[in-house]
């Protein structure tokens, strides 16, 4: 079984301590180069090592780069997704906050992208955003919100029938069960500590998520 990762930052595992930034370009447009980067101590990588301890043959590969938008990932689609991936992890739409379009596009975009996949026989995973300190959320550039943005996701994976693993829920649940505060576990030492990339910490209650809702494919 093959796995791929595709999105954002937030898809990549940044905010993890022990990040590796390469120089294996996944796409470029006439701005910038969108870089692959490894992060060891991410998501992804505790969900590999869930298959590799319990003898399941799995590879994960993260495409995930820093700073995408919805629509980049639409364009560059075949560039990110090849014909060996089984499964493919969509996690996009919160860079989208900035843009004066954005819900408008990750509207049309990720319905772009879910329709793309299911034309290549893929199965489809596509998980929400989690949440951002309120500080982070009122930053200058966000016009849109978190909350925008995971509640066009939950409308357009309903309407599809795609499997969506709502991390947004499920952080804000931890936090209120446990009586915790976002700042509480959103910072962590050797992590990029902007209140929006996701600790160690974080990393691991969206490994606990992805896992058990994962296995119901």
């Amino acid at each position: 079984m093959k796995i791929k990762v595709i999105g954002d930052s937030l898809a990549a595992g940044v905010g993890s301590s022990n990040i590796e930034e390469t120089n294996e370009v996944l796409f470029r447009d006439l701005l910038k180069k969108y870089c692959r980067i490894k992060t060891y101590n991410a998501w992804h990588n505790l969900l590999e090592k869930y298959y590799k301890d319990n003898n399941i043959d799995c590879t994960i590969t993260n495409y995930g780069t820093v700073g995408a938008f919805s629509y980049q990932i639409n364009k560059y689609l075949d560039k990110l997704v090849s014909k060996e991936d089984d499964i493919v992890i969509v996690l996009v739409g919160i860079n989208d906050r900035k843009r004066v379009n954005g819900l408008k596009e990750l509207n049309t975009n990720l319905r772009s992208i879910i329709d793309k996949l299911k034309s290549m026989n893929k199965t489809i995973v596509v998980l929400t955003p989690t949440p951002s300190t309120t500080k982070n959320e009122y930053y200058e550039n966000r016009i849109y919100h978190t909350k925008d943005i995971v509640k066009i996701i939950r409308e357009i994976c309903l309407e599809k029938d795609v499997l969506l693993i709502d991390l947004y829920e499920y952080i804000n649940k931890y936090l209120e069960d446990n009586k915790l505060e976002l700042e509480d576990i959103i910072y962590g030492d050797n992590s990029r500590n902007d209140g929006f990339h996701p600790s160690d910490k974080v990393q691991k209650l969206m490994y606990e998520k992805i896992v058990k809702d994962i296995n119901m494919i």
